[in-house]
């Protein structure tokens, strides 16, 4: 059996960088159509798919997380567009634009964006494109963090939003099941990349090298790791697995 996810409509939220981007060439390259979405431009991760993966698909709608109206009127042109959904990848999160912050010291204006975007964003995703989603029996993978696995402090609201996808996983896994869509979650370690060094400011440098010594194996996790187990979890070689948490970790946490 193959992953065979060739002609396969495959929405990708926060395409416009880091592993969105990534998860988005994986797809490209499997010959996928790649429906991107974010707020920000996505010019740069167009160019980058027509470079690895030539003749890639890649469709582009802008939408706000944060607001319900912009992601209802996003999904409906989607579906206006591409009526079947194969592949939800609720990748879209606040992380980079974030600080190291104790937990009394973050505004709580900060915090509803957190969880507005990271927790409601995604599922708002899903409901608006339940219908399309329904018609393949499609697959919903969804971005929860280590973060939430280890209680990594001072950035509290980010890991309980990452703790919150964890449980909207296994609920909707029991939910949709019945109809034939799986839905799973990825769990990375601390990603090597530019979010990530944004949120650790000068503290980066330190927060890297205690991850990677606490990992069995001993090297950063960079991006294109991420992108194998997704594009598993939406094949057919996945095709018994919903309701479970797969960490991406280089065993960080081991259970």
């Amino acid at each position: 059996m193959e992953m065979n996810l060739k002609g396969k409509n495959v929405v990708v939220t926060g395409a416009a960088r880091g592993i969105g981007r990534q998860i988005c060439a994986g797809f490209a390259g499997a010959e996928a159509t790649v429906i991107g979405v974010d707020l920000r431009d996505m010019a740069e991760t167009e160019g980058y798919l027509r470079g690895q993966a030539p003749g890639a698909k890649f469709e582009k709608f802008e939408i706000d997380l944060a607001d319900p109206a912009s992601v209802e009127r996003g999904c409906s042109a989607i579906l206006g567009k591409f009526p079947t959904v194969d592949v939800l990848v609720n990748n879209g999160a606040l992380w980079g634009g974030l600080k190291i912050t104790p937990l009394d010291k973050i505004p709580v204006e900060e915090w509803d964006r957190v969880m507005n975007i990271n927790v409601r964003g995604s599922y708002l995703m899903i409901k608006g494109l339940l219908s399309g989603l329904r018609k393949t029996q499609g697959s919903v993978i969804n971005m929860a963090s280590s973060a939430a696995l280890r209680g990594s402090p001072f950035c509290l609201h980010y890991a309980t939003s990452k703790g919150a996808i964890i449980g909207m996983t296994r609920s909707l896994a029991s939910e949709l099941g019945g109809e034939g869509i799986r839905v799973n979650a990825i769990a990375p370690g601390l990603v090597d990349n530019e979010a990530s060094r944004q949120f650790g400011g000068e503290k980066y440098p330190k927060m890297l090298e205690g991850t990677v010594a606490a990992q069995c194996l001993h090297a950063p996790l960079v991006e294109k790791e991420v992108v194998g187990t997704v594009l598993y979890l939406a094949s057919a070689l996945a095709a018994p697995i919903t309701g479970v948490l797969l960490t991406i970790d280089k065993g960080l946490i081991k259970y």
